[in-house]
């Protein structure tokens, strides 16, 4: 038996199935081969059930319904599992992903990281797209790429290889996707879960024969990687980091404004923009105080003994970080003639960022 299992979807693939098997025959791949069929009218089953009774390395799941290509493949590489595969190959039987490319991906993907066949890195290309196809498909790419902070270049390849350490390492009746955005949550699990989404070029054409089944995928697919970023835990701590900040955002205006009325009455001959700054850095040390004793407990759970070292890092980057504040906010009030509230909007808002992410790396970083 092979150490790798190709598994094929199908639904509806008369016209292209046995050709397909035959070519990767040609190649003399020590591969198999599992037809998943979702019970297709045009008798696609039946097809490779002729092709089984000559060809051994050929396998069928015959499915009641059509359930969609996530839970056709869940259905295969649970099969594959239980008899003891070590690479799984996602792959569509309308000859767009090349059989010649096969090897080069298995190659690629081995227990530590998932091979993906990239339309858009380096050598990759696509036949038969039309310009408008392909600017969708680039910008569907890119959207969930940036979207869900991907590290690779195609991510909605569907042209893929799992290893058998990554299948096992998560829940596949927990996956979401029923559709094409299910090869896209199995890259976002990949990388959360530590495995390297490493690329080979690949030449994507598009089918000839047969109908293509993308048709109402694409709202369902925008649909998933929604949920999937708002479910991140990095997009989650950054709500938290977000509402603990607004909270002591209005500890921090609130003590800016007490400590101006202040220096404006007992000080009437201090220069404004001095009041103003010097307001500004005593609100700081009480505002960053509640800051770190929020973060740590809720934001990021942590559970560092070395407490006065990471508070250390807290004020080092909120220190940092009040520069850029006090910078901002002299811009855009002395220099630009704004209004006090718009200062401490703009330079709050920017400094959130800067603080959340050297935060999340350094500060309160899981070793």
């Amino acid at each position: 038996m092979s150490q790798v299992l190709i598994v094929i979807p199908t639904f509806n693939e008369k016209e292209n199935i046995a050709n397909l098997i035959g070519a990767i025959e040609k190649e003399s791949l020590s591969v198999d081969i599992l037809v998943v069929d979702d019970n297709s009218p045009d008798g696609t089953g039946k097809i490779v059930d002729k092709i089984i009774k000559e060809k051994k390395f050929v396998s069928i799941i015959h499915r009641e319904k059509k359930e969609g290509l996530g839970r056709a493949y869940i259905a295969g590489f649970k099969w594959g599992m239980e008899r003891g595969y070590k690479k799984f190959v996602s792959m569509d039987a309308d000859f767009s992903h090349p059989v010649s490319a096969i090897p080069s991906l298995v190659e690629l993907c081995d227990a530590k990281s998932l091979a993906i066949g990239s339309r858009y890195i380096k050598g990759g290309k696509i036949v038969g797209w039309n310009s408008k196809r392909f600017i969708n498909s680039w910008g569907a790419n890119l959207f969930t790429r940036t979207l869900l902070r991907l590290r690779a270049k195609d991510v909605t390849s569907g042209f893929k290889c799992f290893p058998i350490e990554f299948l096992k390492s998560i829940d596949l009746d927990a996956i979401q996707g029923s559709g094409y955005a299910f090869l896209v949550e199995m890259s976002l699990l990949a990388q959360e879960g530590g495995f390297k989404l490493r690329e080979t070029p690949i030449t994507f054409t598009d089918r000839v024969a047969g109908e293509s089944k993308i048709s109402g995928e694409l709202k369902k697919s925008v649909k998933l990687v929604f949920k999937l970023a708002f479910g991140k835990k990095s997009y989650r701590q950054f709500a938290k980091f977000a509402v603990v900040g607004a909270s002591c955002a209005v500890i921090d205006w609130g003590i800016f404004y007490l400590i101006k009325i202040i220096l404006n009455k007992y000080a009437p001959d201090i220069d404004l923009q001095v009041a103003r700054q010097i307001s500004k850095a005593a609100s700081f040390v009480v505002s960053a105080s509640a800051n770190y004793y929020l973060n740590r407990i809720w934001t990021f759970k942590s559970r560092d003994s070395a407490v006065v070292a990471q508070a250390t890092k807290f004020f080092v980057v909120a220190s940092i970080g009040l520069l850029f504040n006090s910078a901002i906010f002299y811009l855009v009030t002395a220099l630009l003639g704004w209004r006090d509230i718009l200062g401490l909007i703009v330079a709050t808002g920017i400094v959130t960022i800067w603080n959340f992410f050297l935060n999340k790396k350094w500060t309160f970083k899981v070793k």
